[in-house]
């Protein structure tokens, strides 16, 4: 079980995402949301390591039919 309620969580709807090079050097991910418009977060080679296996979760749960576990 995760230590987050999904209750808690703000969602938004993606429209497009972009990996980029700040002027500071560092790498962030940028989102252009419905909700917010454009928003981005900045990665390092662990946060990158918990998006893949979150996306690969999510890739699951989009296949699985509603109501099956």
């Amino acid at each position: 079980m995760s230590q987050f309620e999904t209750s808690d969580w703000t969602t938004l709807t993606v429209r497009q995402s972009q990996a980029f090079r700040r002027p500071n050097g560092r790498v962030s991910i940028g989102l252009w949301t419905k909700e917010l418009g454009p928003i981005a977060f900045q990665v390092d080679q662990q946060a990158i390591g918990a998006l893949r296996g979150n996306l690969r979760d999510a890739e699951r749960l989009l296949r699985q039919k509603v109501g099956r576990a």
